[in-house]
């Protein structure tokens, strides 16, 4: 059982399973360098894609959009990240992958509270905009939220 306290903190502390968007710094030939507005930035390998091969990975620019989820994290080092969904198996290059590049829509920074509040089913600002909007969302755990609205 995962418990936090809500606050209006802005410093996210990575943890294991939180999901998480992620702005690539830095690209190498294996890797991906993130920033996740942690303590230090987070490593996204180029396999770590649902169907992913040496031969056939995501090719991310600087500055792209990456929704992931920490699979370990460090007090000291660069957390570990992944795009590979623990329960859902659609491959990255089929668009249906509940993980990788976010393409389109607009990206806001907040709270790390009131993104987890986002997360709750009862949301009203997410319930309300639903009933007038068709919209897709991602809300990561450390505080930064991405919207595309198809019918604007």
């Amino acid at each position: 059982m995962r418990m936090w306290i809500d606050s209006n903190t802005k410093r996210y502390v990575p943890v294991d399973e939180d999901l998480v968007i992620g702005i690539v710094v830095d690209k190498r030939t294996e890797d991906y360098r993130l920033d996740v507005r942690g303590p230090s930035y987070g490593v996204l390998s180029a396999l770590s894609f649902e169907g992913a091969t040496k031969r056939n990975k995501p090719k991310l620019e600087i500055g792209s959009l990456v929704y992931c989820r920490v699979s370990n994290s460090y007090r000291d080092a660069e957390s570990e990240l992944s795009c590979l969904s623990l329960t859902y198996k659609k491959g990255w290059m089929t668009g249906q992958a509940v993980f990788g590049e976010l393409e389109g829509g607009h990206m806001i920074e907040t709270s790390i509270g009131y993104a987890r509040s986002l997360l709750l089913p009862e949301n009203v600002v997410v319930n309300c905009l639903g009933r007038h909007l068709a919209y897709e969302i991602a809300v990561g755990c450390n505080g930064r939220v991405v919207f595309k609205f198809t019918n604007l």
